[in-house]
């Protein structure tokens, strides 16, 4: 598997994940907590794009871990002023991303 292949699987579990969250929080009427969620999972999947993208334009890769670090705390703190309550549900999408990413990861090196 490529990095680009390691990619889409990412976004693509990341996808079935968020639908299912977000269908299933709609059925036992926590909406707003599955949609937060299901936002974070897909802002998260898009990580090792953003990578991807940093390090073919040359950027030094403590630069670029360090602005991903800041956009996506940026992102967590505008959602914590915007969703309240349901905050906490972003950012855990977003590691919930990156976990699935780790787990395709493990997968394509067990394969190899």
């Amino acid at each position: 598997m490529t990095p680009g292949g390691l990619l889409r699987v990412t976004v693509t579990v990341c996808a079935v994940l968020a639908l299912l969250v977000a269908g299933g929080s709609i059925l036992v009427g926590h909406a707003p907590v599955g949609l937060a969620l299901a936002a974070g999972l897909m802002l998260g999947s898009l990580n090792g794009y953003m990578i991807q993208a940093l390090m073919g334009r040359g950027a030094p890769f403590r630069a670029a871990s360090v602005g991903r670090l800041m956009m996506f705390s940026s992102v967590a703190i505008l959602a914590a002023f915007l969703l309240g309550n349901v905050a906490w549900s972003f950012p855990l999408g977003i590691g919930i991303a990156q976990l699935v990413m780790v787990g395709a990861g493990v997968r394509q090196g067990l394969r190899a």
